[in-house]
């Protein structure tokens, strides 16, 4: 391929491009302002014919926390710090249950100033196709809708509502707790009243909320006052047989006892326990010693500071004194000395009766001190059982004065609220308050300005919508880029689209073009054909021209291109539909004559008046364009136009109407298409490719015309 194959070129991804939307609406600019105007004339020639309507205006303040003049609290209770609080109560003053009051009030179902007559057969057929549709949302059985059958609503009752609601208009003034009612109707007094009526009708709404609820409040308030004066008598009455069945008076009373008890046989039984431990410890001690003698006993500290073996052991040790005493001045047979050892012997012997007698009463004392803490531990832990089963009867006991205590309150706090409820019972409260009346209506209809700067908007959007619409589903090339984006063909430029010669048959040349349009028309070929040359090697001098359909600007491209090329080399230019003859250039005799040898190459190069440019138009028209195309006469032809031009231009016939295109470009050295922008499909390029693909012949590159 000559420029690029289509291995080598990158298929962008599809991409929305504005810019295309955005020239379409360049393009189509005075469309859209002719349907814009249309639309704003229709608008205003239709205002007039309306009938004048009146417009009626009352202001509420909402306040969700009115002073009250009495301190006790109603039962409704409303929370105004939540942002939604004041939505909602628009939202009310729109609904239908306000609407509904306002209707039966006024009596509005029978005013035909409100509900309208509909005497025209228009209105007639209006009124049937509304009702079909709504068939057609609905069971065809006969039976009544839903809603109908809860608010037992009658056709006129909802014509009503309807109408009411179209009506209506709910405008909260920032920043304030002002909302404005505004009703809309042909007759001035009507709209005033409505206007009010519905401010006194949500009003009302509130007060009457408030009596229900009063109402529904009391009436609870004194049957469940009557079930807990029976809970609280029945609960008093189980405390009272509890107290008498156990026998309780005074629970603290009884707990500071027990525990005062319980204290006292613990310290006892401590005392006792520190008095057996030391007993046990010197009883223990005599045990394990047993097989001393009681001199060697005496030698026990446990024994020796016992009291009355201190002062024996005392007395002993004054008679030794006195025996060794008595042994320095006299002899062992002396009577004093015998008098002395006999006194020291009652004594030692004393001593030991002692001692014997000290451990027989050390061990009854154990023993009678561990019967003592026997008899306190078994008589702690009865305490302990009697404390632990006071304590079972004291939570018992707390329980049922808790559910007395606990019924008392709750009845108490029923009375209260019973007196409260009844104090207020004929008090009127509501969270809203009239600040205007409506007391007349304004002419508000029709507003001519308005109406025609709506038909405008209304106009240029449709306008735009359809524009886009077209745009959307349009599926043809607008520029190179484009191409280039869905096809794997190169593009060697683009000629701009001359509105003014739009619908010219003939190609465009420099006579029909004008001052304005020559520089981009001819600044597009001169690009083209520096793309051309660029790319063509020297052997390369055949250069066939098709396009996809017909009317597309092959033939402009082929003679704009020729002229521009002979600018500085010779060309010769070929108008092969045989199928057709006549073009701006056309001569009497043309390439049907050089095909059927009824004329030469000589004959025409002598008659030509332009300078480096041959033209051979297509001549007379034949039967069988195919068969001379396809003859070895066209290619003897080429090969003797080449002796005398560079480049031959061959304008083929479109390829998708006719194979002639086909044949030459088996023959031809460089093979271009030509793109009409916003005209030709991709379908039908993509096909064009294919055939071309499908006889084994490429496309080198493609060349937009008609670009915007």
């Amino acid at each position: 391929m000559l420029f690029k194959s289509p291995e080598e070129l990158v298929v962008k991804d599809e991409t929305i491009n504005f810019s295309k939307y955005f020239n379409r609406i360049k393009n189509n600019w005075q469309w859209i302002v002719l349907l814009t105007v249309v639309f704003c004339t229709l608008a205003f020639l239709k205002s007039p014919l309306a009938t004048n309507s009146y417009s009626a205006t009352s202001t509420l303040m909402i306040d969700a926390t009115p002073l009250k003049p009495i301190s006790l609290q109603n039962l409704p209770n409303y929370d105004p710090t939540q942002k939604e609080f004041y939505a909602t109560q628009y939202a009310l003053l729109r609904s239908n249950v306000i609407a509904a009051k306002v209707i039966s009030n006024l009596d509005l179902t029978n005013n035909t100033a409100f509900m309208g007559t509909d005497t025209s057969q228009h209105s007639s057929i209006k009124a049937k196709i509304k009702q079909w549709l709504i068939d057609l949302k609905q069971p065809s059985d006969g039976s009544v809708s839903v809603n109908d059958s809860l608010t037992h609503t009658t056709p006129a009752q909802l014509k009503a509502l309807q109408i009411f609601a179209k009506n209506l208009l709910i405008t909260p003034v920032d920043k304030t707790q002002l909302v404005m009612v505004t009703y809309t109707s042909k007759d001035p007094t009507l709209a005033a009243n409505i206007a009010n009526a519905v401010g006194q009708a949500y009003i009302n709404y509130y007060v009457d909320i408030n009596e229900e609820t009063n109402k529904k409040a009391s009436d609870w308030l004194t049957s469940r006052l009557t079930e807990l004066k029976a809970q609280l008598n029945t609960s008093e009455k189980k405390l009272t047989d509890y107290l008498a069945k156990e026998k309780l008076v005074n629970t603290i009373a009884v707990d500071e006892l027990a525990n005062s008890e319980l204290i006292n046989l613990t310290n006892r039984l401590a005392a006792v326990t520190d008095k057996r431990l030391q007993t046990e410890s010197l009883y223990t001690t005599l045990r394990g010693n047993r097989h001393l003698s009681y001199n060697q006993i005496d030698s026990i500290s446990e024994i020796s500071n016992h009291p009355q073996i201190r002062d024996i052991t005392n007395a002993e040790t004054d008679a030794e004194n006195v025996v060794a005493e008595l042994s320095k001045r006299y002899g062992p047979k002396h009577e004093k000395m015998l008098e002395a050892e006999s006194q020291l012997r009652t004594i030692r012997a004393r001593k030991d009766r002692m001692l014997k007698r000290l451990v027989e009463g050390i061990h009854k004392e154990l023993e009678s001190n561990q019967r003592q803490e026997q008899e306190l531990t078994a008589e702690i832990n009865k305490k302990k059982e009697e404390f632990q089963s006071l304590a079972v009867k004291k939570l018992h006991y707390q329980s049922l004065k808790q559910e007395v205590d606990t019924n008392k309150r709750l009845l108490q706090a029923f009375l209260d609220r019973q007196k409260e409820t009844l104090a207020t019972d004929n008090y009127k409260d509501s969270i809203a308050h009239f600040t205007d009346y409506a007391l007349k209506a304004y002419p508000s209809g029709p507003n001519i300005k308005k109406n025609v700067l709506i038909a405008g908007i209304v106009g240029f959007g449709l306008a735009l919508c359809i524009l886009f619409a077209i745009q959307f589903f349009d599926t043809t090339v607008e520029s190179s880029e484009e191409f280039e984006r869905y096809f794997a063909l190169f593009s060697l430029g683009d000629l701009p689209f001359v509105k003014r010669l739009a619908k010219k048959k003939g190609p465009i040349d420099e006579q029909t073009l004008n001052i304005k349009e020559k520089p981009a028309f001819f600044e597009g070929i001169r690009n083209i054909r520096t793309a051309l040359n660029l790319a063509l090697t020297p052997d390369q001098r055949t250069v066939m021209i098709t396009s996809v359909l017909a009317n597309e600007g092959k033939t402009t491209l082929a003679v704009n291109l020729a002229q521009s090329l002979a600018q500085t080399e010779k060309v010769a230019l070929i108008h092969v539909d045989l199928h057709n003859r006549g073009t701006a250039l056309s001569t009497p005799k043309g390439l049907s004559d050089l095909l059927n040898n009824t004329l030469s190459i000589n004959d025409l190069m002598a008659k030509s008046h332009l300078d480096n440019l041959l033209v051979i138009d297509a001549g007379e028209p034949v039967s069988d364009p195919q068969q001379l195309l396809s003859s070895p006469r066209f290619n003897a032809v080429l090969d003797e136009l080449k002796q005398h031009v560079d480049k031959i231009i061959i304008d083929a016939p479109a390829c998708l109407i006719s194979s002639d295109a086909l044949i030459v470009a088996k023959i031809s050295d460089v093979n271009l298409l030509t793109i009409a922008a916003n005209k030709t499909k991709r379908n039908d390029i993509e096909q064009a490719i294919h055939k071309f693909s499908a006889y084994g012949i490429n496309i080198d590159a493609a060349m937009l015309n008609k670009v915007m």
